[in-house]
């Protein structure tokens, strides 16, 4: 069964397809674009080069940046995203365990904020573009998680530096979306989900 997943527009995001075969509950991958250049964001299974290169040629942009929301295996496959850097070595790859604190890039000339969180699992980053927060796994409004990877005490200060980003940046969020494609939210007040 191949399901459409009917999403808002979001500025500048442009969603690959869901991975690995476009069923419910499926990662979502997507490339943030601005000004002819792009981030790519989720590497699942079943993302193929010629998926992102096909995008990349229907928009005209070049693939600056490459990441996911964290290191498990349905959001980052090691073999896609060593494919991934053999076709576009010109991209940075920011692989989820090595973003510190708050990482601004840029696409274009817009913002792109790396923000770690780690909540459901030791590697998670929130992605910021356009206003719109990709939030990985991250369980909202809860301090509990699916899973006990991380410990209590670093979900209790990652959800505090979600809370706080948009004081901290001036930067601020009005929808979200979820990996798996499942939680999607516009007009939110961002810090009332933390």
């Amino acid at each position: 069964m191949n399901t459409t997943v009917k999403l808002p527009h979001f500025e500048g995001w442009h969603l690959i397809g869901a991975f690995p075969d476009h069923e419910p509950d499926d990662v979502g991958s997507w490339l943030l674009i601005h000004n002819g250049e792009a981030l790519l964001l989720e590497i699942p299974e079943g993302l193929a080069v010629q998926d992102v290169t096909g995008i990349l040629g229907r928009v005209g942009a070049t693939l600056r940046y490459v990441t996911a929301s964290h290191d498990h295996y349905d959001h980052l496959d090691p073999e896609v995203w060593g494919a991934l850097a053999a076709a576009f070595p010109d991209a940075r790859f920011f692989h989820p365990s090595v973003v510190r604190g708050d990482r601004l890039l840029h696409i274009g000339d817009e913002p792109v904020w790396l923000i770690k969180a780690p909540k459901h699992s030791l590697t998670d980053v929130v992605t910021v573009f356009h206003g719109v927060a990709m939030t990985g796994d991250i369980e909202l409004g809860t301090l509990e998680s699916v899973n006990d990877e991380v410990p209590a005490a670093t979900r209790r200060r990652s959800m505090r530096r979600l809370r706080e980003f948009q004081d901290r940046t001036g930067y601020h969020v009005h929808s979200i979306v979820s990996a798996h494609l499942n939680d999607v939210r516009v007009s939110v007040r961002w810090p009332e989900l933390f």
